[in-house]
């Protein structure tokens, strides 16, 4: 069964796994979640640490009684806070989203959506249902591509509870800084930022430590709430 790019059905989509483990990365790490992993991803970075998960298609046709089933098997387990929305790019699916994010707060599970910051028209449908949206910041060196526009128009869309993150590698440049952060306090609710540094076994080598804390220093003193975070599941050998 073919499930196209931008699913429009509400019953079903490609999921990679649904398991239960902590969170690695931004201001939520080491949180137990629920982790729902969607197939299909409209990038490419070159540091993704999911690469089996973008080509069109992965995974396997799941319904969405087959998500709740899975979601509440591992929540019988163990207490869950939230449901991480992951991917891939979880917004590829935004009509079999929101049905499950709306039973996901029925369960008093909040909604924490990780995504590319891409899909500014999915984010407005979805927005009232996230507690939390990691927005990923794509910076040019590891995509290919410029996304300031879409990511303007996403941030415009975006929830309180969103956060940016920028993934920091060796080729990332201080011109993509400025733009970043210009780009970041003209966001309507400006959104804490995570400079996270480039997981060295993820596909892209990490920016040195210095240089790091230069773009710290930089988006501070632009009036950026920012955080220096790495990946911390990889270095605990967790999903």
């Amino acid at each position: 069964m073919s499930v196209p790019l931008a699913l429009s059905d509400t019953r079903r989509a490609r999921v990679v796994e649904v398991f239960s483990s902590l969170q690695g990365e931004g201001p939520f790490v080491g949180e137990r979640q629920v982790f729902v992993r969607l197939g299909g991803c409209n990038l490419h970075c070159d540091y993704c640490d999911e690469p089996e998960t973008i080509p069109i298609p992965s995974g396997e046709v799941w319904t969405a009684e087959r998500v709740k089933a899975a979601v509440l098997r591992l929540t019988a387990k163990r207490a869950h806070r939230a449901i991480s929305w992951t991917g891939g790019e979880p917004l590829l699916h935004p009509a079999f989203l929101e049905p499950l994010m709306r039973w996901a707060r029925s369960r008093g599970l909040e909604n924490y959506l990780e995504t590319n910051g891409t899909r500014p028209a999915a984010m407005r449908a979805l927005a009232p249902l996230c507690g939390v949206v990691a927005m990923d910041v794509k910076l040019p060196s590891a995509t290919g591509r410029a996304c300031w526009d879409l990511h303007r128009a996403f941030l415009e869309e975006s929830p309180r509870g969103t956060f940016a993150k920028i993934v920091l590698a060796e080729n990332s440049t201080d011109a993509e800084l400025r733009r970043a952060i210009a780009l970041l306090k003209s966001a309507p609710r400006r959104p804490l930022l995570v400079l996270q540094p480039a997981t060295p076994f993820a596909g892209a080598r990490p920016m040195p430590p210095a240089r790091v804390l230069r773009w710290e220093d930089a988006a501070r003193r632009a009036g950026l709430k920012t955080l220096v975070a790495p990946q911390w599941h990889h270095f605990w050998g967790l999903r």
